[in-house]
């Protein structure tokens, strides 16, 4: 007979191999929610890169900040206003273009 191995006081012992009666569903939905994860994980990397370059771009064109220290302002469909706690930008869209600046 196979020697038991000696347990400390308090210690689990091994579990026995038992699964969910769903776990098939279980297991497709959670493959579905790592691969969720990992497209926003990528889109998250794209998004910071596209905020460095419009950052750069907005330093670049000397925009006056208004009295409060944000930068605003209007091109084409944008809004686009960069409040400078941690450079937070706001880019909005509206429906149509204003024909004032033209």
């Amino acid at each position: 007979m196979a020697k038991m191995a000696k347990r400390k006081p308090g210690e689990q012992m091994d579990l026995i191999d038992v699964h969910p009666r769903n776990q098939k569903r279980i297991i497709a939905v959670a493959r579905t929610y790592r691969q969720a994860q990992a497209e926003r994980q990528e889109a998250l990397k794209a998004e910071i890169e596209q905020k460095e370059k419009l950052l750069n771009l907005i330093h670049q064109a000397k925009l006056k900040p208004l009295d409060d220290g944000k930068i605003k302002f209007s091109v084409d469909t944008l809004t686009i206003t960069v409040t400078p706690r941690d450079e937070l930008i706001q880019v909005r869209e509206k429906t149509q273009p204003d024909d004032t600046d033209e």
